[in-house]
């Protein structure tokens, strides 16, 4: 874990990660990336005192895929130098017809690569979409086996599933424009998901050891 003053947070993903948003029935800006409202979370937790700073670095890529983030791990990841890598990935993997157990496989080597490097992983559930129940049911599957993952190692796991779906289990409108990615709400309330269920205690662990 750190030894100097900042606390770096390298957010590795797809178009989500990004921040994009659809351009249907709606005229504001084209990325609103939750890494922002995340980082002035974490920032503002932080006690007088604490001894450090954490920065959020955003390495999202528009239709990206596992098998991408795999390629592009040491150049986008790794040289960074992170403390901790949030993974959010595998809806475009799900997209291309991939199926959830090797989309897994994929997600669980992102976690080992991330350890050989010295930091920790805290991984996401893919988010719901509005339209088709069965690609929510893939979607499921894969968060399921992601979870699963995170718990025999350990790892801070997310819901972004829970945070982001209504009643019937499908992507709430009120967070996207397009049935798929979100807009500002939904991202606001992914960063808030994150900090809640991971980074907060995250940061107050290393704040009570006095990193």
């Amino acid at each position: 874990m750190p030894v100097h003053d900042w606390v770096t947070f390298v957010a590795l993903g797809d178009s989500m990660t990004a921040g994009f948003i659809s351009p249907r029935d709606y005229s504001g800006p084209r990325y609103y990336p939750y890494t922002a409202v995340l980082e002035a979370l974490a920032r503002g937790g932080l006690g007088a005192g604490c001894g450090f700073s954490v920065v959020v670095i955003n390495k999202g890529v528009n239709g990206d895929s596992t098998d991408g983030m795999l390629e592009r791990f040491s150049r986008s990841v790794a040289f960074e130098e992170p403390d901790f890598v949030i993974i959010w990935a595998g809806i475009n993997d799900l997209y291309a017809g991939r199926g959830p157990e090797q989309v897994a496989s994929n997600v669980a080597e992102l976690m080992e690569r991330v350890r050989l490097v010295g930091a920790a992983p805290i991984v996401c559930a893919v988010t719901p979409v509005e339209g088709s129940p069965r690609f929510n049911d893939r979607i499921r599957a894969l968060n399921s086996l992601i979870r699963m993952h995170c718990e025999a190692e350990g790892h801070p796991y997310v819901d972004l599933y829970a945070a982001t779906a209504n009643r019937d289990q499908r992507l709430d409108t009120r967070y996207s424009d397009d049935g798929v990615h979100l807009n500002g709400e939904g991202y606001t309330a992914v960063a808030h998901a994150i900090y809640r269920e991971a980074v907060k205690g995250l940061l107050e662990k290393l704040s009570s050891e006095g990193v």
